[in-house]
């Protein structure tokens, strides 16, 4: 009898793995209904090219657009360096710049305006409109980004009114910062031929607050909101479960400021809202953006909810909401790829999650994308000592590198290259996904951040084609490697069958159904879509595969007449099994004789793919392009890119190593290697001077980075007495692009303070435990070395 009990247990056991690894879902012929018509938003330029929206999606000149909108704060950087990072931004997938106007930063004194310098945001803007970027102005008058009374001036806290209401002494003050912002703006609107597309009014309204700088020690924070909205306000983005008893004047005011803005002259297509959280929305006048943030450091460390698919646009992260959202595309503009860290709360971001987060987002229906922060900076100094900082909360008083794509001095990490790949699948395809509508598979119903069983999918379709969006991260988690045996894709009048595969630990991915490449149908593949150009005149698609998942295109036999390279046919399906690379190129030719090339990368060149229009480049370098002038960065003398086999590229006086690789050229560049002299002296166990003469700077070198190697609670650096940066530990080395204050440092020399970590500091429950150091003693501060990398540059010509 025991043993009968214990058989049937075990075969319900296997009866459970196996229905854990097949999976269908049914997809509805109609799977989204898309209203127009009802939201004033849109407009148009000299030209006639027109901007519009309707409840699923943006167009711009009459085809679907899926915004990447990337926050970078043009006060937080030396406007020497704008147009370089604009064009890292660029080459990082981005098309449209968000950047906030901060008050107290240009008007710290009453009525005393300063757009000069690194607050020259006219400036700003025609750089970004030389380089045809998209902009969105986020004019506030409130902002938050960490800033000082979330940006609000200092002599307003002195004045007998209530802040971010309708109160007339208030709206006095916020009248003449929107003619002081518009007189830096005029011209250069979408509908005079620039490029500001969007504006977005406060931020987080009867939502979140930043505390005045204004207590004493061990005194309650007071939040830079209205008084009737005190017992509402909350601290960073999070769910909204108490009752918000004005909001009708949260309504008025967002009102009040679109009506002072528009009678200023600040006109564009698309007005946005910050719409989370039972936040203030203007109702079918501005579009209420969304957010995700799963490394908060306002909140306990724990597994988030935004690693799961879901109905994004009618269920909104941080809901409830007070919006239909069935009315607004969704646009999910400030996600944490990164997140800034505070004294008392360091979580890190790795890179895996931001590539993840972005692709489940998309596969929830969202059709524009965005990041707080996509470019980290300095926040500047007040005049006569001080700092803009939020030091209430406990931000770093100069650091915002946010944990970025790109960091507070402009170098790129792995998010970047990570996200880029998202970028490209949207800049290509996003025209076919924008209209496609969210389906979810019954498993989905009861699935959880902790569950690492079932398989995390859903799938986008008009019904007829889409593609399947997978994802096997979550944060706070170590995942599994996840067996899927069978899935189905459940058509009217067919069904979709892909192969058994493995969807590793940590993978997301995208494959596509009955997708149309000129007029041959590709059933299935199981490789990611990454981008199209064209080749000798034809269309080349570019496909990238994933470990674990076998590589395999299957084409209906009926739509193409012929299939270069090694296949096989059955069942009136063409397959084709390439093996990823440069040389996996295949051509294939529809019924109507019209040829495409395909090509599989491996995820590694996936990564380093930069595209611009029909061109292309494979580095693993930091590429930035003007025009046809192109710099790559890296932190090695020794460049490889990989060019169309018909690109004529000049290095100058560089003589390159050449390799034919398929339809493609490599080419291995070496310059000269340097060495950089510079002295770095222990003063005592926390105190040490760096020194480096301007000289080093040489012509092939882009910047040289200093990198301090520590473990301790944190450290600050200073030249001739004035703190340039300082920097909390959290696992991480701390990084500093030494070509900014490379004329300070030839004369001053730069000083560094380390101040000891406790064993009892309450940052360590952010801590990986390999990341946690022995403490000998209650404390530890220990400087392992301070060593200069060099970051080389190679310019060359491509016509």
């Amino acid at each position: 009898m025991r043993e009968s009990i214990l058989s049937l247990l075990m075969l319900l056991l296997y009866q459970t793995i196996a229905a854990q690894t097949e999976y269908s879902v049914s997809i509805p012929e109609k799977p989204h209904q898309i209203t127009t018509g009802h939201l004033n938003l849109g407009g148009t330029n000299p030209a006639g090219i027109p901007i519009n929206f309707n409840s699923f999606y943006m167009r711009v000149d009459n085809k679907p657009f899926i915004p990447i909108m990337g926050e970078i704060h043009y006060s937080r950087l030396p406007n020497q360096y704008w147009e370089e990072q604009i064009l890292k931004m660029k080459s990082g997938g981005i098309n449209v710049i968000a950047t906030y106007v901060f008050w107290n930063i240009h008007e710290t004194d009453e009525n005393v305006f300063d757009w000069s310098g690194d607050k020259d945001l006219r400036k700003f803007l025609l750089l970004c409109q030389k380089h045809g970027m998209f902009t969105i102005v986020r004019i506030g008058p409130f902002c938050h980004g960490e800033i000082r009374n979330g940006g609000l001036p200092d002599w307003i806290y002195g004045r007998p009114f209530e802040v971010r209401s309708n109160d007339d002494g208030y709206l006095f003050y916020v009248r003449r910062l929107y003619q002081n912002i518009a007189q830096q703006l005029q011209g250069l609107y979408y509908k005079d031929g620039g490029t500001i597309v969007g504006i977005q009014f406060e931020n987080e309204l009867q939502h979140s607050a930043a505390p005045w700088a204004f207590s004493y020690p061990g005194q309650p924070n007071e939040m830079t909101s209205a008084n009737y909205d005190a017992s509402i306000t909350r601290i960073g983005v999070s769910v909204q479960d108490e009752k918000i008893t004005y909001a009708d004047l949260g309504t008025q005011h967002l009102a009040t400021l679109k009506k002072i803005a528009t009678d200023e002259g600040i006109i564009a297509p698309m007005y946005t809202v910050t719409g989370w959280g039972m936040a203030a929305i203007l109702e079918n006048e501005a579009i209420p953006v969304t957010a995700a943030y799963p490394y908060p450091f306002w909140a306990e460390p724990s597994m988030s909810p935004f690693f799961l698919f879901k109905d994004i646009q009618r269920n909104p992260d941080y809901s409830p909401v007070r919006y239909d959202g069935s009315k607004y595309p969704s646009f999910c503009a400030e996600m944490g790829a990164g997140i800034q860290i505070t004294y008392a709360r360091r979580p890190r971001v790795v890179a895996e999650a931001s590539e993840a987060l972005m692709l489940r987002t998309l596969g929830s229906g969202a059709n524009g994308i965005g990041y707080y922060m996509y470019h980290g900076g300095l926040t500047p100094q007040r005049k006569g000592g001080g700092f803009f900082s939020d030091e209430p909360m406990g931000v770093p008083k100069i650091s915002y590198d946010f944990q970025a794509p790109i960091g507070e001095y402009g170098k790129t990490k792995d998010a970047y290259q990570y996200l880029r790949i998202i970028h490209l699948f949207t800049e290509n395809f996003g025209d076919r996904l924008a209209p496609m509508g969210v389906v979810l598979p019954e498993t989905n119903a009861n699935i959880s951040p902790q569950d690492r069983e079932t398989l995390r999918y859903a799938v986008r379709s008009n019904g007829t084609s889409g593609f399947v969006f997978l994802n096997n991260f979550q944060d706070h988690d170590e995942r599994i490697d996840q067996p899927v045996n069978t899935l189905q894709i459940k058509l009217a009048n067919e069904t979709v069958h892909y192969p058994a595969f493995i969807l590793k630990k940590g993978v997301s991915a995208i494959l596509p159904f009955n997708f149309s490449i000129g007029d041959a149908i590709l059933k299935y593949a199981t490789v990611q879509p990454l981008s199209i150009v064209q080749t000798d005149g034809k269309p080349h698609y570019f496909f990238y595969s994933h470990d674990g998942i076998s590589p395999e295109y299957v084409f209906e036999k009926t739509t193409v007449k012929k299939v270069t390279g090694r296949k096989t046919e059955k069942d009136g399906k063409v397959y084709v099994q390439p093996v990823p690379g440069l040389k996996s190129s295949f051509v294939i030719t529809d019924a109507n004789g019209n040829e495409t090339i395909i090509t599989t990368l491996t995820r590694k060149q996936a990564l380093n793919f930069n595209q611009w229009k029909d061109n292309f480049c494979i580095t693993d370098a930091t590429l930035i392009r003007n025009g046809s002038e192109i710099t790559l960065q890296a932190r090695s003398n020794i460049f490889k890119c990989v060019l169309p086999a018909t690109a004529k590229p000049v290095f100058g006086k560089f003589n390159p190593v050449t390799k034919k690789q398929g339809l493609f050229t490599e080419y291995v560049i070496e310059i000269p290697a340097v060495q950089i002299d510079y002295k770095a002296k222990e003063i005592s166990k926390q105190r040490y001077t760096f020194d480096m003469k301007q000289d080093n700077f040489t012509e092939n070198l882009s910047d040289i980075i200093l990198d301090i190697d520590y473990v301790g609670d944190n450290a600050v650096a200073f030249i001739d007495g004035k703190m340039i940066n300082d920097h909390l530990y959290y696992g991480n080395s701390w990084q500093i692009g030494l070509k900014q204050y490379a004329n300070a440092l030839d004369k001053k020399g730069m000083y560094f303070y380390f101040r000891p970590m406790h064993q009892d500091a309450t940052y360590l429950i952010d801590f990986e435990k390999d990341k946690i150091p022995v403490f000998e003693e209650k404390t530890v501060c220990k400087v392992n070395g301070l060593k200069v990398i060099p970051e080389y540059k190679l310019d060359f010509t491509l016509k």
